[in-house]
């Protein structure tokens, strides 16, 4: 590996140990190879350094915060300790599919700035549950968080302010509706959906994207518009929606595994993504409480 990768995979984790050997595997399967992975431990007590020492790959950096700070200045610390062209996000509960770092360093050559794509949501045991798209055509533009990779430079002057909860929202709407990016419709990244959200998470995301958005607007991040006014409206709509769930916590654990959340205008997985994913839940059947990865 070069002194400077091509990417640096950047992955906050609090308790996330039992994931994070998936997590690898997904990364070494990779058909780009010039990487390294940033891990910051956010104060976990779970043996974390442990596993990631017994993972043996060079290419780990492994950081170990002495408290826990939450995602926001986890995941600023790991982008300013990412020593790659391009960062990656990779949450420790989650899998990058196999041709994700050679897109993104196709995007890369034709002088991108960012790449994103949709993303399927799996269950524990690796079920797909439905898939998130990419809203590059819409006003705001939006996409899945997870899936970014980007320039370096660029992700560090914006930055991750020093929030729990909903942290990527300042990131996402401002490369999304400032820089030149590549919106992929094909699933590249299995996201670990159940993993931390409870009602009371989901009230205080909701709470702290709203508050971010308001703050893009006076900075002239995102500009006045129906879109605009949809998206703080459909905010608005799932705090409501949310109050009952407060008091009933496990109706709202039943409605998100009925819950199949598909989008318009993504590209069908693919037997070789499925297999892919089927081969990781085979290989690493998790046992760990869900929820521990998201939670830093």
């Amino acid at each position: 590996m070069s002194a400077a990768p091509e990417f640096s995979f950047i992955t906050p984790t609090y308790q996330g140990a039992a994931f994070l050997p998936r997590c690898h595997w997904s990364l070494t399967r990779q058909s780009v190879t010039d990487w390294e992975w940033v891990v910051v431990d956010d104060g976990s007590t779970d043996g974390t350094a442990d596993v990631i020492a017994a993972l043996g790959d060079a290419r780990i950096r492994y950081h170990r915060l002495p408290e826990n700070v939450g995602r926001g200045r986890a995941r600023e610390f790991a982008l300013r300790q990412a020593r790659g062209r391009w960062a990656a996000i990779m949450d420790a509960d989650d899998l990058s599919l196999p041709g994700r770092l050679a897109r993104a360093s196709a995007a890369r050559a034709e002088g991108y700035l960012f790449f994103c794509s949709a993303m399927v949501l799996i269950d524990a045991a690796g079920g797909i549950g439905g898939v998130r798209g990419c809203a590059g055509d819409s006003e705001p533009r939006m996409f899945p968080h997870a899936t970014l990779c980007g320039d370096l430079a660029t992700l560090r002057k914006i930055g991750y302010p020093p929030l729990r909860r909903a942290e990527d929202q300042t990131m996402v709407l401002t490369l999304a509706n400032t820089a030149r990016g590549v919106f992929c419709p094909e699933p590249l990244y299995a996201y670990h959906e159940a993993a931390g959200i409870t009602p009371a998470a989901a009230w205080r995301s909701n709470w702290s994207a709203l508050a971010q958005i308001r703050g893009l607007v006076r900075a002239g991040v995102l500009r006045r518009s129906p879109g605009l006014r949809r998206l703080k409206r459909d905010r608005w709509a799932s705090l409501i929606g949310l109050l009952p769930f407060l008091l009933w916590p496990r109706a709202y654990e039943k409605t998100l595994r009925r819950r199949a959340n598909f989008s318009a205008g993504v590209q069908p997985m693919d037997d070789a993504g499925r297999a892919f994913i089927a081969e990781g839940a085979r290989l690493f059947p998790l046992n760990a409480p869900t929820g521990a990865a998201h939670a830093a």
